[in-house]
């Protein structure tokens, strides 16, 4: 590393996982966190209508989310268990499952038991994941023009500073 390099200073040390249930704890206190929390981007809810999603796929999708446990092993509840989660029918949860298919944000991996029965499916959110990234890459650079506009506004007599071209 350069010797300027070793002089950065983070502005927000990396969050860990301790770090980021202390904070959650105390925002939610310890006994709502303590049976489990879901990280959920928040793109994902403020994308919702570009994502061509009703409030009904997004909260089966949100759910889809909380059982995603491990980064490579996909969940695989079943559409029994997310329609009592969500007081809706079966038939309710396996339209909306379908919608999310149809919209490119879920892939439906059909699991079989031992015995050759189907068990539940594996839905896969990798696609999900990689419809949110142009997404979130426009909200921040709408942030950051939003940003640079309010600069402007504020101090609207400051001039962008012109390349120091003496060293040439």
């Amino acid at each position: 590393m350069s010797e300027t390099t070793n002089k950065v200073v983070p502005l927000r040390p990396p969050a860990t996982p301790e770090t980021s249930r202390k904070v959650l704890e105390k925002r939610w206190t310890k006994g709502v966190i303590d049976p489990g929390f879901t990280f959920v981007p928040s793109v994902l809810l403020r994308a919702q209508a570009r994502l061509h999603i009703n409030a009904t796929e997004l909260a089966v999708l949100m759910h889809l989310i909380d059982h995603w446990w491990e980064d490579e092993e996909m969940p695989f509840p079943s559409k029994r268990r997310l329609a009592e989660r969500l007081s809706v029918s079966d038939k309710t949860v396996q339209r909306a499952i379908k919608r999310l298919e149809d919209e490119g944000l879920v892939r439906r991996i059909v699991r079989r038991h031992s015995s050759g029965g189907q068990a539940s499916n594996i839905y896969d959110l990798k696609p999900l994941v990689e419809k949110l990234k142009p997404i979130a890459k426009d909200m921040i650079d709408a942030r950051d023009k939003a940003a640079a506009t309010k600069r402007a506004a504020v101090r609207p007599g400051l001039r962008k500073r012109s390349p120091d071209l003496s060293g040439l």
